[in-house]
């Protein structure tokens, strides 16, 4: 009986490994980000450029994020996996854990966790994350072209399209309700400067952000995250007008005067500037 359930585990094992390897196999690319959730900066001690490094060490097509130009990525997104880095720091061990999904978000790979028990964290992550990498080993990677993978090239291309097109129309006519506002404003302004008095209250309110964002890159835009709460503050995708991006499911713009990052948009009958400190 117990040689049956042996035989049966090992089974098991092997097609949930046969599966997952087969998996990893449907993508041709592997897209690294600039940023990992659990620093604070742009490939903060190389940690992305490693990445990248090892991941081709393992035989896998990887780019890091927007370096990637390959004609049929920019038409089929869902041809890469994108990377992530996970921590789970703790008193006495730094450990790291990679993690690959696909377009829809699903895990397609996760590594094991490796560790680290440097004080150092620079040298505490580079030894984790070379660590983690060893679970790679097992997986004798090679590219194999999945056709549901593939066929869904040109409905995406078709639908990203016809999203971009509506968001276009949409930021037209924000920029000409904007355009007006500034009018309305820079005519008030003008008229307080000559008669002061007059113009006690003001059309538009400025805000002051008290938090900076974090920008993380994402397909066609950015995730900002607030440094405080590291909560998404905003998506924003961008536009066809250099340093102007469209924001999603949220009022107006975000875009950039003077140097200075402002999102504006209409409450009731005032016009809100918020003075965002963005860091890229």
């Amino acid at each position: 009986m117990k040689k049956v359930i042996i035989t049966l585990i090992l089974v098991l094992s092997a097609v949930v490994f046969t599966n997952a390897q087969s998996s990893i196999n449907d993508y041709k690319y592997v897209v690294v980000p600039h940023f990992y959730e659990f620093l604070k900066g742009k490939d903060v001690y190389r940690l992305n450029t490693i990445t990248r490094f090892l991941l081709k060490k393992k035989g896998f097509n990887a780019f890091m994020k927007e370096e990637i130009n390959e004609s049929d990525y920019s038409n089929n997104k869902c041809l890469a996996l994108t990377t992530d880095v996970v921590s789970f720091n703790s008193m006495l061990k730094t450990k790291l854990k990679v993690v690959l999904k696909n377009c829809d978000g699903d895990i397609i790979f996760e590594s094991k966790l490796g560790d680290s028990k440097s004080k150092t964290y620079e040298v505490a992550y580079k030894e984790a994350l070379n660590k983690a990498f060893d679970s790679f080993g097992d997986i004798n990677y090679h590219y194999t072209p999945n056709e549901n993978i593939i066929s869904r090239a040109n409905k995406d291309e078709h639908t990203a399209k016809e999203e971009a097109a509506k968001e276009v129309e949409k930021l037209k006519a924000e920029i000409e309700e904007l355009k007006e506002k500034q009018i309305k404003v820079e005519t008030n302004e003008t008229l307080k400067k000559e008669a002061p008095s007059r113009y006690a209250s003001d059309d538009v309110k400025i805000e002051k952000s008290k938090s900076y964002l974090k920008a993380k890159p994402i397909t066609n835009g950015f995730e900002l995250i607030n440094s405080i709460s590291n909560k998404v503050e905003f998506i924003v995708h961008s536009a066809t007008i250099p340093n102007v991006f469209m924001i999603k499911n949220k009022k107006g713009i975000i875009y950039k005067k003077d140097n200075q990052w402002v999102r504006e948009y209409v409450e009731g009958e005032k016009t809100i500037v918020e003075e965002l400190d963005i860091r890229f």
